[in-house]
């Protein structure tokens, strides 16, 4: 028997991440992407001459994209540069009322008691305290686990690890969090912003979402030439560990044989043979029939009700006068 064959379906981040990381340990992988360019998401556009990211515009988590370089035998640094942010963001509600917050927590809470009183800036550094509390708690059992579910979670915590997951407010809403630390609105208003950036509602979405503010204190990198090198580094690296990216290359359908995915077949008709295939695409994609009815069982459907816009975007090309 020869080199397992691995179809990935998208070059998205999460498709070539699985790229690199299954051509790495030695399987046959070829990577079909329907666009021209590898990113998916993490894509740019081009504005007036410019070339601007038109999706994630900075890197958070490092490590993750630390650690699948270093397993490819190479390290990221070698293959892109990265600069760490000393201002996180900025923020502003009107011509006159502006307020920044910066890696070092010091100069943050200094920036929130100017803008919003004392009492402000004391919330802010019991909530970054609660957040990397949370964050401890959910880095081994359940953020860098490799399947996590809650009970999995709550496994790995084991019985002396409890009083930690009751704290990580998981029945409590992050705007009801938010409210024991922050009585100004605006503050409120800024840091609900841990919900929506994933397509979440502040007033639905857990507390637990508060951990992304001291995932933002670890480390947030803005990569030269844009956030669209990453992208362009894995499918390098990939491609260097063997892997074929072909692109406008539309996967029609995910081909099944005694109860298995035995390949795809592309929008041409060509048929791709391979002993697994990884759909890096929303799961509602696969439940809407986009890859064929024979897998459309696999997830389930989302209803249009239920399903998120995390943010709504515009990239131009222009002269600030104002906000900078």
């Amino acid at each position: 028997m020869g080199t397992r064959h691995i179809v990935v379906i998208g070059a998205g981040i999460g498709g070539l991440a699985a790229a690199l990381a299954l051509s790495a340990s030695g399987f046959r992988v070829t990577v079909v992407e329907r666009a021209g360019t590898p990113g998916g998401k993490m894509r740019e556009v081009a504005v007036a001459g410019a070339r601007i990211d038109a999706g994630p515009t900075v890197l958070t988590m490092r490590w993750v994209f630390d650690d699948l370089f270093e397993a490819a035998g190479t390290a990221l640094s070698d293959h892109v540069t990265l600069h760490p942010a000393e201002i996180l963001a900025r923020h502003a509600w009107g011509a006159e009322q502006r307020l920044d917050l910066f890696a070092d927590i010091d100069r943050s809470a200094d920036a929130i008691g100017a803008f919003a009183g004392p009492a402000e800036a004391t919330g802010f550094r019991d909530f970054c305290e609660r957040s990397r509390q949370v964050y401890q708690t959910l880095e081994r059992t359940f953020i860098r686990a490799p399947r996590p579910t809650p009970l999995s979670l709550v496994r790995a915590a084991g019985l002396r690890g409890l009083p930690a997951l009751w704290r990580i407010s998981p029945f409590e809403t992050l705007w009801q969090a938010l409210g024991q630390y922050f009585r100004d609105k605006r503050l409120r208003q800024l840091f609900g912003r841990y919900a929506t950036y994933c397509g979440s509602s502040p007033f639905l979405a857990p507390a637990t979402l508060m951990l992304v503010a001291h995932v933002e204190r670890e480390g947030v990198w803005l990569v030269e030439g844009g956030m669209h090198r990453i992208a362009a580094a894995l499918a390098d690296r990939a491609a260097a560990c063997g892997a074929s990216i072909r692109y406008q290359s539309h996967a029609a359908d995910i081909v099944v044989a005694h109860g298995r995915a035995a390949g795809i077949r592309l929008a041409s008709g060509e048929p791709i043979a391979a002993d697994a295939v990884v759909v890096n695409a929303d799961a509602a994609a696969v439940a809407a029939g986009n890859f064929g009815e024979a897998v459309r069982a696999a997830t389930q459907p989302v209803p249009v009700s239920e399903r998120s816009l995390s943010a709504v975007t515009w990239a131009m090309l222009a002269q600030a006068t104002v906000f900078r």
